[in-house]
Formats: C-alpha cells, structure tokens, sequence
C-alpha cells in the first residue's frame, strides 16, 4: 500500500520536474547577454529565479522518494 503511494508519487514528480526543465530558458547566451540586460548582472533573476527554486525542489523530492522506495521494496 504505502509503496503504492511512492510509486504514484514518484510518477508526479517526474512529471513534474520534466515539465519545469523544459519551462527554463537556456543559458547559452554567454556572458555578453548579461553585461546588455543592464542593472540584472548582480541580481533581479524573476520568474526564472522562481523556476530554478522549484525544479530544485523537485529534484529533492525525486531523489528522497527513489531512496524511499529503495527501502521500502526490499
């Protein structure tokens, strides 16, 4: 039952952490993109800011239930 949950679980946050990898804006503009934004050299990241936190989050969460499910199969 509880690896059932998991399971489930661990589907979702896949999904979900594909979905906010996909939502990110590459960074292969290089350092010229930075120095022609203006005053966002050293700060202001916006909604990309907010995107990186939940993709990391995400991936937290992936790698705590691929350890809980580890341990809960065996």
């Amino acid at each position: 039952m509880i690896l059932t949950l998991f399971i489930v679980l661990f589907a979702l946050v896949s999904v979900g952490l594909i979905f906010f990898v996909l939502l990110q804006v590459p960074k292969q503009a290089g350092l010229s993109a930075s120095m022609a934004s203006g005053g966002s050299l050293l700060g202001g990241r916006g909604v990309e800011g907010g995107l990186v936190r939940i993709t990391s989050v995400l991936g937290g969460f992936f790698m705590l239930l691929a350890l809980l499910i580890s341990f809960v199969s065996r």
